[in-house]
Order: structure tokens, then C-alpha cells, then sequence
């Protein structure tokens, strides 16, 4: 049996980091392979996912003495995620602080596998030599669909093209997440790499609702619009949009963002509900009735659940319109004027990804087993 090991971002306190890192290990692990994930946690990365009133300055400290409940959520929230990592994780027996000492560690995996998510965006605040595999000595190296980031060649400094090129030529198989960093990686370094659906699209419907719980968190009668973005400033617009339509269909606004607090809490349609860790978003999406995207991610599980969704500026991120592109649901970006989103066939948007599914994980068990 192949005993694999695989690095990403998998303590980054966000969603799709986490999920992605929970579905590439499920895939892997019924693929008849022993599998960890290894436990790479540095200081910064910790401090980046931290609850929000332990950031450094006074701003926050004041959030957290007005709005007190949030804070208090927001320790749920970091409580959450770290009963995932431990609950749902095959993790290796010890935690790296630091990629030093993961370079002294000595592991003796049969096959290492990078990816999925942003391990390669070199302009990641947490980003680390580590997750192109500097640290290993022997033993086959995999990457399963890493990625440089929604605008790659923005993103990827020039000054890392060497090293990058450096790394990359050491890899056994190689697939990437998005086309556009398949070209650079081209361009950097004449290496030639399939794309590969993110690990997310693996797992069916069946095992994510599982996980999501079969009750709603939030009361009533889940008549509700979930608005997911990462940061409120680069939003806006979908926030919005989401409060007009749900005063005009009397729907409730939820929001897992504990951002811009002093507008919308007195909104009466809009709801802040921000302990919410892996599972709780996957039951959020599950019972939402529409779903406003600002995240791949959140595109992501409002396809698998068959959620009407719009797509903010999809269509201009390297990671979101591939995915709309090869479920003809481009037009899912198009936030008209009084309008919901607009259902869309299930069954057909399924049967488009079903093909993509068998390819992706075959590329993956050739990497391991050939």
C-alpha cells in the first residue's frame, strides 16, 4: 500500500483551504493509499487566522469592546476550525513550525502530493518554499492541481520564476487548477501540465450534505439569501444587490463575514451568523435558497448543491470562469436589475462536470501508482 503525504493549506482558517485539503485526502485514501496530511503550521499562519480583536492596533481592540458578541462568535469560529483540522484530518504524528525544521525532518513517504488550492501563489501572505516540495529527498513528487492564484501573472513575482523553475523540473506528475497557471508554469518553465478540476469536485453531493448536517443552523424557514465573500471592500456591490432583492421577495441576508458591522446590522433583513467553521458553511449553502459568490469556493458548493448563485466578477478570475465556462453557466455573473438568481438544469450541469471528475482523478491515480 503507498504511504502519501500531502502539503497544502490546510490550517488556513478559510473555507475552501479546508474542505479542499479534507476532499484531496478522501480521494486519495479510497484510492487504496495511506495518507497524511503534513502538519505544516508557522507562527505567521497562525497569527493570520487568528480571532480578529487579537490583530495588532487599536481598530480592532474597539470592534470587539462595541460589538462584544462578535468577538465572542469569532472565538467559536477559530474554535471550529481547529476541531475540523483535529476531527476530520489524518495528520502526521508532529507538527512543523517552521520550513527549517520540516527540511530536518527526514519523511518517508512513498509519494508527496502538492496542492490543491494556492500553495503556489508566491504574493500569499503565508506562502512557503515548502509547498514546492524543498524539503523532500526521496520519493515521488505529485502536484494535484496547485494554483498561482486568480491573476497569476500579476501575482507571481519574476524574481521567483528561477526557483520556481528550479522546483518544478524535480516533479514526477504535474496537474494545475487553472489554465492560466498552466501557461505560465509553461513559460517558466517549459513544462507542459494538464488541468485538474480542484479536489472540492471530487467528493459527490452525497458525502459534502452528510457532512453538512441534515438541519438547518439557521431558524425558520431557510428562506435566505447567503452572502459569502472573503472581505467586504471588494464587494460591495454584491451586498448591495443582495439587501435590494431581499427587500423587494422578503428574504433574509446571511452573512458569515463579521465585517462593516455599524451599516448592515441595522438592516432588519440582514443577519450576521459568523461562528461558522467548515461544516457550518457547507450547511449554510446547503439550506440557503439563493447564493451570492464572491469566492471560487462558494461557486464551488453552490454547483455541487444546485443553489441559483451569482458569481461577482467571475468571469474576470482565472479560478471562477473555467469552472462557469465548462458548466455553461457563464451567464450566472449577470446580476440584473430586480432579478434573482435564475435556476439551472442540475442534471445537465452534473453530467458536464461527471467527465472532468474521471479524468481528474485518473490523473491523480496514474501520478501515484505508474
Amino acid at each position: 500500500m503507498k504511504k502519501v503525504g500531502i502539503i497544502t493549506f490546510h490550517a488556513s482558517h478559510n473555507y475552501g483551504s479546508m474542505l479542499q485539503a479534507y476532499a484531496l485526502q478522501q480521494t486519495v485514501l479510497r484510492l487504496g493509499c495511506e495518507c497524511e496530511i503534513i502538519n505544516l503550521r508557522t507562527q505567521l499562519q497562525r497569527k493570520i487566522y487568528s480571532p480578529f480583536f487579537m490583530y495588532k492596533g487599536w481598530a480592532k481592540k474597539l470592534k470587539a469592546l462595541r460589538y462584544p458578541r462578535l468577538a465572542i462568535e469569532d472565538i467559536k469560529k477559530h474554535q471550529k476550525f481547529e476541531q475540523f483540522l483535529h476531527e476530520k484530518y489524518i495528520l502526521s504524528p508532529h507538527t512543523y513550525t517552521t520550513a527549517e525544521e520540516l527540511k530536518n525532518a527526514n519523511l518517508d513517504y512513498d509519494c508527496y502530493i502538492s496542492g490543491s488550492d494556492q500553495i503556489w501563489n508566491t504574493s500569499c501572505a503565508d506562502f512557503l518554499t515548502s509547498y514546492f516540495f524543498d524539503f523532500v529527498k526521496h520519493g515521488k513528487r505529485i502536484a494535484y492541481a496547485p494554483s498561482m492564484g486568480p491573476q497569476p501573472f500579476k501575482q507571481i513575482g519574476i524574481k521567483y520564476h528561477s526557483l520556481i523553475k528550479e522546483f518544478v523540473t524535480r516533479y514526477d506528475a504535474i496537474t494545475v487548477r487553472e489554465q492560466d497557471t498552466a501557461t505560465l508554469l509553461k513559460q517558466i518553465a517549459d513544462i507542459t501540465a494538464p488541468v485538474a478540476l480542484d479536489p472540492t469536485l471530487l467528493i459527490n453531493l452525497q458525502d459534502w450534505s452528510a457532512l453538512a448536517g441534515d438541519k438547518p443552523l439557521v431558524d425558520g424557514n431557510c428562506n435566505y439569501i447567503f452572502v459569502y465573500t472573503p472581505r467586504y471592500d471588494d464587494y460591495k456591490p454584491l451586498f448591495t444587490v443582495a439587501l435590494e432583492l431581499a427587500k423587494q421577495h422578503n428574504l433574509k441576508i446571511i452573512c458569515s463575514l463579521p465585517d462593516n458591522v455599524s451599516k448592515w446590522r441595522k438592516e432588519p433583513h440582514f443577519q450576521y451568523y459568523t461562528a461558522v467553521g467548515p461544516i457550518e458553511f457547507l450547511n449554510l449553502v446547503k439550506y440557503s435558497k439563493y447564493m451570492f459568490c464572491g469566492s471560487f469556493h462558494a461557486v464551488v458548493f453552490s454547483i455541487l448543491f444546485n443553489k441559483p448563485f451569482f458569481a461577482y466578477e467571475g468571469m474576470n478570475d482565472s479560478r471562477i470562469a473555467p469552472l462557469l465556462k465548462m458548466t455553461n453557466l457563464e451567464w450566472c455573473t449577470d446580476m440584473l436589475e430586480g432579478q434573482l438568481p435564475m435556476p439551472y438544469n442540475d442534471e445537465k450541469t452534473r453530467n458536464k462536470l461527471e467527465f472532468h471528475i474521471n479524468q481528474s482523478i485518473q490523473y491523480l491515480k496514474d501520478a501515484i501508482y505508474t
